[in-house]
Parts: structure tokens; C-alpha cells; sequence
């Protein structure tokens, strides 16, 4: 079942009142998770990273900008979620159960203090409540730990390779298509709940929701993907820049291919669609953006 452990981001709060050491923080389920997602995607994470990023230098333990402003709100922020916890995790749930509806959602939900927005690896999702837009919407937290639990998720049926790893042209393409397929459903899952909740004005549904937008990063998207299968050598930091920039298209317009698999071949083959090889996936579904 679906569950909130608040025990990370409450020893972060001793961390910040000096009432322990970084490293205890980092020896947390929950920052031993941060850890993995940092070893991923970037070169890794120390206790002078973390007490670095404290004090306001830039290091790969990001988000913790205005943290002391924000304690006050952290902690009703915490009290709240303590006191709802049970029907919160019962909304994520029935959210999450509405689409896998064989899936085992065995999942902690553990709010943190710093690093990403959300990240969900390795059997949790993590989310840092020091992001405003937490701290003015619970329900908008609870949105987004829908979106994290849906990674976890997809984690059980898919290779995600370290970055490093990820150097060919061919490796950049199935990576720009397994992030189509992760983030698109990442994005989709939430929507009804999103919906439901009037949780509509995020960025990235905001785009899905309006038809100028939505042109737009579809053509772009098929712009980048057929720049991607000639198969162009470019440095790391293009692809990265190119096919991971601000247009956030695996997220948007991974969405919008799943989307219009449910209004052509119905939700039973967008489910399907979840358990398919990346590759695949694009291959099947990506001429319904035509």
C-alpha cells in the first residue's frame, strides 16, 4: 500500500538546527535514495555537498534555496500531512489504482528537505517540500507523488541506464524514447486527479491544454526525433541541451501520444502500451501525433 514516511524530512530539520551531521542525513532510506538517483545522473553525493548547499554554494544537492524563510511552512506543511496521512495516501492510492489496476503499489512516499522536486527510484519516491509550490498546495504535493510512484513503477519493467553510460547516437535515441514513455506517463496518470482537484495550471498541463502550445512541441518534438534517428554524433551537453531542455517534451508530449492512444485504442491499450519496450512503444504510437 501506498504510505508517507515523514521521518527524512524531519531529521533534515534537526540537520538544519545542528542537531546532527549531514552524513546521518545521507544514511536515511529516503537520502540513500537520493544518493542512487545522484550516482544516475550526475557524479554522485557527499555530506559536503549537502552542507555546502546549506550555506548557498551550488552543488549536485540542489534545492535548498530560501530554506530558512521556509522552515515555518515545512513544518505546518509536516503537521498537515501528519494529520491526513491516511486519507492523502488513500487519494494517491486510488489515483495510482485507476490505471494499474493489478499492480502491487507497495510505496513509500518520503517528503524531503532539498534536492529535486520529486524523484522516484529504487522502490520510493522522494519529493522536497521546501518547493513553494508544495508548501501553497498540498494537494499539488500529492499530484506530483502520483507522477514520482508512477517512475517507480516503470523502474520494475525498464532498464534506465546511468547517464554516463549513454554516449552513441543510437544509446541518445533510446534514451530520448524511454523518457518519452516514462515522463509521458508520468504526466498522464495524474491527469484525472489533476483534474478532479483543479490542479490544472502546472506548467506542463497548462501547455498540454492549450492548442498553440501543444502544435508547437509536437512539431518540435518530431523535429528532434528525426534529427535523432539520422543518428548525428554531437557532444554530450547538445543532447542533453536538445533532447532535455526547457521545452520539457518527453514530459508533454510523451503525455499527448498517450493521451491520444486512450481516445483512438482505448485504456486498455494505454496500459498495455506501459509495459512495452521503449523502442517499441515509439515505433507503434508515435504516427498518432500526425
Amino acid at each position: 500500500m501506498i504510505y508517507f514516511d515523514l521521518t527524512g524530512a524531519q531529521l533534515f530539520l534537526y540537520y538544519l538546527a545542528g542537531k546532527v551531521p549531514a552524513a546521518k542525513v545521507l544514511d536515511h532510506p529516503a537520502y540513500r535514495t537520493v544518493r542512487q538517483h545522484a550516482r544516475m545522473f550526475s557524479t554522485g553525493l557527499t555530506a559536503t555537498d549537502v552542507q555546502s548547499a546549506r550555506e548557498g554554494a551550488p552543488t549536485n544537492f540542489y534545492g535548498l534555496e530560501n530554506w530558512a524563510k521556509n522552515i515555518p511552512g515545512i513544518q505546518i506543511f509536516l503537521e498537515t500531512l501528519r494529520v491526513n496521512q491516511a486519507a492523502w495516501a488513500g487519494l494517491v492510492q486510488d489515483a495510482l489504482q485507476a490505471f494499474f489496476i493489478h499492480e502491487p503499489l507497495d510505496i513509500p512516499i518520503y517528503p524531503i528537505i532539498g534536492y529535486d522536486k520529486g524523484i522516484g527510484l529504487s522502490g520510493a519516491a522522494c519529493l522536497n517540500i521546501n518547493h513553494a509550490s508544495y508548501l501553497q498546495d498540498p494537494f499539488e504535493f500529492l499530484a506530483y507523488a502520483i507522477h514520482e510512484c508512477v517512475h517507480v513503477v516503470y523502474e520494475r519493467y525498464h532498464h534506465i541506464p546511468k547517464l554516463a553510460k549513454v554516449q552513441t547516437p543510437a544509446q541518445w535515441k533510446s534514451y530520448f524514447k524511454l523518457w518519452t514513455q516514462n515522463e509521458g506517463y508520468a504526466v498522464y496518470v495524474p491527469l484525472k486527479f489533476r483534474q478532479a482537484h483543479r490542479l490544472m495550471n502546472e506548467p506542463d498541463y497548462r501547455a498540454l491544454s492549450d492548442p498553440q502550445p501543444a502544435a508547437a512541441d509536437r512539431h518540435a518534438f518530431l523535429e528532434l526525433l528525426n534529427w535523432l534517428e539520422r543518428e548525428q554524433p554531437a557532444g554530450r551537453d547538445v543532447y542533453l541541451e536538445t533532447c532535455f531542455g526547457p521545452q520539457r517534451l518527453t514530459y508533454r508530449v510523451g503525455c499527448e501520444i498517450i493521451c491520444r492512444i486512450e481516445a483512438s485504442q482505448g485504456i486498455e491499450e494505454a496500459r498495455r502500451a506501459f509495459y512495452l519496450n521503449s523502442d517499441h512503444f515509439m515505433q507503434l504510437y508515435v504516427d498518432l501525433l500526425a
